[in-house]
């Protein structure tokens, strides 16, 4: 099976799992921002894909990071058995951003994710340096993209 098949088996998987019902965890998930990145990196990647244009020839690179971030925070979860709950966020927290705003709301929480696997006390069953390194690229390709974004 090809990577871009295990990617894309993850991120159904991730999607799914995303649209089940939150009283899975009764007291919510124990790294809300990751959830909410993994969340937002699914739909940036949509954003991404459906776009027009190539966003100065950032699109490729920004999607390859858009999947290792997405893989290596799914694994950082999984190895805490912090079960995937996230869910939409109100509609409301678009309306700052005029053009692409999961990818730009991305951009937050992956910020947020960064902060909440950092803090940790723990080191997500050794997935924490490669997720932060991943995020890291996630958020400098997605920025480059940005930068090239057609309104």
């Amino acid at each position: 099976m090809s990577l871009r098949a295990i990617v894309g088996s993850l991120f159904g998987c991730v999607v799914a799992v995303g649209f089940a019902p939150a009283s899975a965890e009764a007291d919510g998930p124990k790294h809300p921002h990751i959830h909410h990145a993994l969340y937002e990196l699914g739909e940036a990647r949509t954003e991404l894909k459906d776009a027009a244009h190539d966003f100065g020839g950032h699109r490729e690179k920004a999607l390859k990071a858009v999947d290792a971030a997405v893989t290596q925070m799914a694994k950082a979860l999984d190895a805490v058995g912090d079960k995937y709950t996230a869910k939409a966020p109100d509609k409301d927290v678009y309306k700052k951003y005029e053009h692409h705003p999961h990818i730009h709301h991305a951009l937050y929480e992956l910020a947020e994710a960064r902060k909440e696997l950092k803090d940790a006390k723990h080191d997500f069953g050794g997935h924490r340096e490669k997720a932060l390194k991943d995020v890291d690229h996630a958020i400098t390709q997605l920025e480059a993209a940005l930068k090239f974004e057609k309104k």
